[in-house]
């Protein structure tokens, strides 16, 4: 596949999903309501979101495309979709850190760990368990039922853990597969909602800062000594915002034109410093680094332009989840059927139409994903007394 093919295709399926968002937004009664009811809601984090669930499915796009054509999966063609996939990650992680730190420091570090873990358990269990469902049909169907048996009990029962437990293969089947991997950043989230009631007394003050230090410190030395801890780093980059955006004034100023520019001109000259450490199997410290300008803007509320408080990108942040675990079992799925009753190969445009077509029809079924499965859960664990 060439370069410009790749850089096109993924172009063309993210403007069709947020287009499909605009519509979504704009003549469903639900959405269109969700948009007007803001609330308390940070909107521009709202569009952050969705446009971070959006460049992990891009990413997966183009990985699917390249693993159809070469039957190679981990090559997305190009260095700018390469890594979409770790800096959508980060956004995801950092925008945890930020939100919930930033309760922390309103209860003045007096987290209640039940309702947080409540809350977090009525988030993601009912999407998590349907996309289950979802991963284990798809797998059946592809290569038959005989690996759910007796002797793969332990891995079955440890998919009943949300994510706070990593998926084991069971015989020879790797269901990860089936999803494009994504539920590995649920073991991160989890372990997050666990330690912050443990260290929530941090959030009020100054001392989040030397918490940080002593975050990096540690990352550091597990590198040494090979361990990752670099996802913890990017939940801090989200958890400095609510110290660093103190002052009022501090915000408002961030919030102008010239402060959007500035910040996409920063992220775009560090990404080209760092291009050497950016393009990793995994997320790191120099996409998160790069990534930093336009998270703390965002954070201070600069919409960019208008950019991520426009319905679409609003609609695909409340969808976000839904976008961000399905749309790689739908990509899994079309184009096993393509390998299967279609011809061997494809010409790049039409493998990018394919791919196009089933991310649209995939934000048309997160949209229904959230309203029916996700919202009514939300709703009601917002009514829950603490």
């Amino acid at each position: 596949m060439n370069s410009f093919g790749i850089l096109m295709g993924g172009m063309l399926l993210m403007l069709a999903v947020i287009a499909t968002a605009a519509v979504i937004a704009r003549y469903s009664q639900f959405y269109r309501r969700e948009m007007t009811e803001s609330g308390n809601r940070e909107l521009a984090l709202d569009g952050l979101r969705g446009l971070a669930a959006l460049m992990v499915a891009t990413h997966h796009a183009a990985l699917s495309c390249i693993w159809f054509t070469t039957g190679e999966w981990g090559d997305a063609g190009l260095p700018a979709w390469q890594m979409f996939g770790p800096a959508g990650v980060i956004l995801f992680f950092g925008l945890t850190g930020y939100l919930f730190w930033g309760k922390a420091r309103t209860v003045q570090g007096k987290m209640n760990p039940w309702k947080l873990w409540r809350g977090r358990l009525y988030r993601i269990a009912p999407l998590y368990l349907f996309s289950l469902i979802l991963v284990l049909l798809v797998a059946v169907s592809q290569i038959g039922s005989h690996w759910l048996a007796l002797e793969n009990w332990r891995p079955m029962l440890r998919l009943l853990a949300l994510g706070a437990l990593k998926w084991h293969s069971l015989g020879p089947v790797q269901l990860g597969d089936y999803n494009a991997g994504v539920v590995w950043t649920l073991w991160y989230e989890w372990g997050f909602y666990l330690v912050l009631p443990l260290i929530a007394w941090l959030a009020t003050g100054r001392k989040i800062f030397h918490l940080a230090v002593l975050a990096y410190a540690l990352t550091i030395v597990g590198l040494w000594f090979k361990f990752n801890l670099q996802p913890g780093l990017f939940f801090m980059l989200g958890m400095l915002c609510p110290a660093l955006l103190e002052d009022q004034s501090v915000r408002v100023r961030l919030q102008r034109p010239a402060a959007a520019a500035l910040a996409l001109t920063a992220s775009l000259a560090l990404c080209w410093a760092c291009r050497d450490y950016l393009l990793t199997a995994t997320p790191s410290l120099s996409v998160a680094g790069a990534l930093f300008p336009v998270f703390f803007l965002a954070a201070a509320g600069n919409s960019f332009f208008g950019f991520l408080t426009h319905p679409a990108m609003r609609c695909l942040g409340a969808i976000s989840f839904s976008l961000y675990l399905l749309h790689g079992i739908f990509f899994k799925l079309v184009f096993h059927l393509l390998q299967t009753a279609g011809p061997a190969q494809l010409p790049q445009f039409v493998c990018w139409l394919i791919i196009i077509g089933t991310a649209i029809g995939t934000t048309g079924l997160c949209a229904a994903t959230y309203r029916w499965i996700e919202f009514p859960f939300l709703s009601s664990s917002h009514k829950k007394p603490a």
